[in-house]
């Protein structure tokens, strides 16, 4: 299933490489046929339809370890442990979290042989137009290029509005707590922390590729070993653990959440593991920039889901097994002043007190720990979303594409993608300030936005059986409609489970807003694309034409 296709051949081209040129009136260049001279990696390139720009300075360990610092599990656990508790407890976060990562598996097995297949810029929507029948695809592509970039802004700006939030906490413990003086972080004082780190995220984001991938490699060294050091240390430290009965069976009734339904329950806390395992194909957005880019691209693809899911399980179970008081998790006479976002902190703070008198010292550093795992992250982040905007103005489909698919002359950078994808994500991280209501929508939306258009890419892998579709290397062979088939349906699932109001009765606070925001996404897109981009964008332009294409179109003329 997971083997390596030994029928792949580098010369072979994909479908629907005829239509990826799309009639644009930009000039192409002409290479020779043979590619003589440039490796297999740029030859794969050529015949994608794009001449190399970004320089093959990446490993494919940096590649992985890129996609796995934007997993931020430490970050994400830390920030949502609270949330994930609150929707069924013990019981959703043990068996819901490996339904959770069964689905997830699921779908990075199936779309790691598409990007085998495809290894370029423009991840999903690159990778729809070469799957769909030539005529349907500009406005596929184009479609799915828009909601996935969309995501791709609300989830930089989510993981920089929990970084900020993990600061508030570590300021209200650092200068007392809750019950003991400390001082809470006004909405403006978290909006100027937001916007500072946004700043240092893009002067840090502009780095050479080079770096990117040293800083990539560090900040999964730290996921790791931050894990591994919060696990050992709250095992080591703990009192006393909970039972195997509460960490396998207890439920928790989502409490004040007005839901009667068990059922309903735990569908509403699943959604919350998916969001922190979503991202495993990020290593697609810097593909361009990595050796042995069709296999390291599923490899790295693969990897990420199964040592993401790995590390965050190992964690939850040490946090869940170390809670020393479950109704301090949402106390708010408590150091942290009770809170989904805060829980974790507390869970550590609860730990050292009960083993030292004094909790807040361990509470500080784990959760700093937690903020560096989210800033490695957002450099990901950030990064992925300029390149998306990059590959998607190369290609004509966003309004001012001629200044957005510019890169920097001497280290090659997305400069100008990078500063609209700064601003844009500081944009979308100030409704949820001081709003639960639209933090839940971010986070819904940041989800949402990936896994439509992953299901997407899947269906039409498999819908269109006259697509060619020619497997690269990695192949799953015949288990692929059915690997694909579930995984396909797993995300339309969570996706589906998003768009549910978080408590009832239904109001206009507890209203689920993501589905409106989905429907505000996908209207304005239409829009754009009515008065401007079916006339600008149709399909992936190539940047390049091979001599034997303009031979066979002028026999054939």
């Amino acid at each position: 299933m997971m083997a390596m296709n030994p029928a792949y051949n580098a010369s072979d081209s994909p479908a629907g490489m005829a239509n990826t040129n799309g009639g644009s009136a930009l000039p192409t260049i002409l290479v020779p046929d043979r590619n003589l001279g440039i490796d297999q990696d740029e030859r794969r390139l050529n015949q994608l339809g794009y001449r190399q720009e970004y320089r093959r300075v990446m490993s494919p360990f940096q590649q992985w370890a890129y996609t796995f610092s934007y997993t931020a599990p430490l970050g994400f656990i830390t920030g949502y442990y609270g949330y994930m508790y609150s929707y069924g407890g013990p019981v959703t976060i043990f068996w819901g979290f490996l339904a959770t990562t069964l689905g997830t598996l699921c779908m990075a097995f199936a779309m790691a042989e598409v990007i085998s297949a495809f290894p370029t810029l423009g991840s999903v929507y690159y990778w729809v137009a070469q799957l769909v029948p030539k005529k349907q695809a500009p406005i596929v592509s184009w479609f799915v290029g828009w909601v996935y970039l969309i995501g791709s802004f609300c989830g930089t700006a989510l993981n920089e509005y929990l970084l900020a939030q993990l600061i508030a906490t570590i300021f209200l413990l650092a200068t007392g707590g809750a019950q003991g003086g400390g001082h809470s972080m006004s909405n403006k004082a978290v909006a100027g922390v937001t916007a500072a780190l946004f700043v240092l995220h893009f002067c840090v984001s502009i780095v050479s590729t080079k770096w990117l991938g040293h800083l990539s490699s560090i900040g999964a060294w730290f996921q790791i070993l931050s894990i591994v050091v919060i696990a050992i240390t709250l095992l080591a430290i703990s009192p006393k653990y909970q039972s195997a009965r509460f960490l396998f069976t207890h439920f928790v009734h989502a409490p004040d959440k007005g839901i009667k339904s068990s059922v309903l329950v735990v569908c509403l806390g699943l959604p919350y593991f998916q969001s922190i395992l979503t991202g495993f194909e990020v290593g697609s957005h810097v593909v361009e920039e990595v050796v042995t880019a069709a296999t390291a691209g599923p490899r790295a693809m693969i990897r990420s889901v199964y040592v993401t899911a790995s590390t965050e399980f190992v964690l939850l179970l040490v946090m869940t097994l170390c809670i020393q008081d479950p109704q301090n998790l949402f106390n708010k006479q408590t150091a942290t002043g009770g809170g989904n976002v805060t829980a974790a902190s507390q869970i550590f703070y609860d730990c050292f007190h009960a083993k030292y008198k004094h909790g807040t010292a361990g509470a500080v550093v784990f959760t700093a720990l937690a903020g560096g795992s989210l800033f490695f992250g957002n450099i990901t982040n950030v990064t992925l979303t300029a390149r998306m905007a990059y590959a998607m103005a190369r290609d004509e489909a966003l309004p001012g594409y001629k200044y957005w698919g510019k890169l920097t002359k001497r280290e090659r950078i997305p400069l100008i993608a990078t500063i609209l994808t700064v601003i844009g994500s500081f944009i979308s991280t100030l409704p949820a300030l001081g709003s639960n209501v639209a933090f839940t929508a971010i986070t819904a939306m940041s989800t949402i936005t990936a896994y439509v258009p992953y299901s997407v890419v899947l269906i039409c892998r498999h819908a269109f059986v006259d697509n060619n579709f020619k497997p690269g290397p990695f192949s799953l062979g015949p288990y692929a409609i059915w690997i694909g088939g579930w995984g396909a349906t797993w995300g339309l699932l969570m996706s589906l489970l998003f768009c549910f109001p978080p408590s009832f009765p239904v109001t206009a606070t507890t209203l689920n807003y993501a589905s409106i925001s989905m429907v505000g996404c996908m209207l304005v897109g239409a829009i754009y694309w009515v008065l401007a981009g079916r006339k600008n964008y149709h399909g992936p332009r190539r940047t390049i034409v091979e001599t034997t294409d303009v031979e066979r179109s002028t026999t054939s003329t």
